[in-house]
């Protein structure tokens, strides 16, 4: 059964098409993992936020006493901390999309 006298069909080494096909396959899955993790994030936070406008617009919506008062109260260019807080996580996920489509 195991002759060493007949050879066994040997390996064919892949191709550079095939190679590159490869590497393509893995990056686009990569920016997808990328993206949806991105867009989940985004997602949460509209949510958040929507959340909040709804409790906001209701008639009985609790009163804000405390360190959240900070959040609500006009700072920087008349922004609130909820405001600014919010520009700087769009800041990071818009850094974060301009170094991954850079890197291309």
């Amino acid at each position: 059964m195991n002759d060493p006298t007949q050879h066994q069909p040997r390996k064919r080494r892949t191709s550079r098409y095939q190679r590159a096909q490869d590497r393509r396959e893995s990056q686009r899955r990569a920016d997808q993992r990328f993206y949806n993790s991105i867009f989940g994030v985004i997602g949460a936070c509209v949510l958040v936020v929507l959340g909040l406008a709804m409790i906001a617009s209701s008639g009985n919506a609790p009163t804000i006493s405390g360190n959240a008062e900070n959040l609500t109260q006009r700072t920087f260019l008349r922004l609130t901390g909820l405001e600014i807080g919010g520009l700087i996580v769009v800041g990071i996920i818009g850094v974060f999309m301009w170094r991954r489509i850079k890197k291309r």
